[in-house]
């Protein structure tokens, strides 16, 4: 592993470390890249959220930090700028601003809602019917097709309550994965996954995510893909846990991408 733009930071109140603290691991773990991208501040959300995501009042310090570090250790590292983003049709200007001032978005659909209201959204962890895990699928859709995101953050979540995979579950991961193809976005295998539950399958004992089944549809399809940490932790950016995870992904045969393309093109 050289690269991993899926990072927090202590700023979202469930993880630990500063910009610095990731970036003196990646350098000795040898990456030569890595991205920062803590869930975004949103200031249309309902709730301040407190536990979950930075406030719009850290998000300049934020920005600060991971740039201090961008520049401190560019002889040694690549550092970028990201943020992790729940898409929501109707806040272009909000997501323009804020692409404005990083250098990628990770699509991390969080949250989903019935009528596009984001005041009334709910827990994709929690998706237990059909319908709702089609109005994932739309919400993810959507996002890809606006061009606004380079990587999809653990596309399977939707399976981490509906945990079947039927037909339904199947149309959804080919939507998913055929959007992704067509528009040249990423998808994520999480490892950060494997430090969550397992449960049993039609197919034997498997995390909640990353789940075999939807990886052998973006492989049938296509898609390019991407390892990711998802670390809340420093010293979770490339530990036993993540090696583990490094060697099952790449026992798949998925189409394999170690840097995002538009940040590749601008070095």
């Amino acid at each position: 592993m050289n690269y991993n733009y899926h990072t927090h930071h202590e700023l979202c109140q469930h993880a630990e470390g500063t910009a610095e603290d990731y970036v003196k691991e990646a350098i000795k773990q040898g990456f030569k890249g890595i991205g920062i991208s803590d869930h975004t501040p949103n200031p249309y959300l309902p709730m301040p959220e407190r536990g979950w995501r930075m406030q719009m009042s850290d998000l300049a310090y934020y920005l600060d930090d991971v740039r201090t570090v961008k520049e401190r250790y560019k002889d040694r590292i690549k550092v970028y700028t990201g943020l992790e983003v729940e898409y929501f049709p109707g806040y272009d200007q909000f997501y323009q601003h804020m692409l404005s001032e990083t250098d990628y978005f990770i699509l991390g659909q969080h949250y989903i809602s019935d009528d596009d209201d984001i005041k009334k959204m709910y827990s994709a962890f929690g998706l237990k019917t059909k319908e709702q895990i089609h109005l994932y699928k739309k919400y993810v859709v959507e996002a890809i097709n606006t061009g606004y995101f380079d990587i999809v953050a653990h596309p399977e979540l939707y399976l981490f309550s509906y945990q079947t995979f039927d037909q339904d579950a199947l149309e959804v991961a080919e939507a998913i994965a055929k959007a992704a193809k067509a528009h040249n976005v990423l998808l994520e295998y999480n490892a950060n996954g494997y430090r969550k539950k397992m449960i049993e399958t039609s197919i034997g004992k498997q995390y909640v995510y990353p789940r075999k089944e939807f990886w052998e549809v973006v492989k049938r399809i296509g898609a390019k893909t991407i390892l990711s940490s998802d670390c809340h932790q420093p010293e979770f950016l490339y530990d036993e846990v993540i090696q583990q995870a490094e060697k099952d992904y790449h026992a798949l045969g998925l189409i394999e991408v170690e840097q995002i393309p538009s940040l590749e093109k601008s070095e």
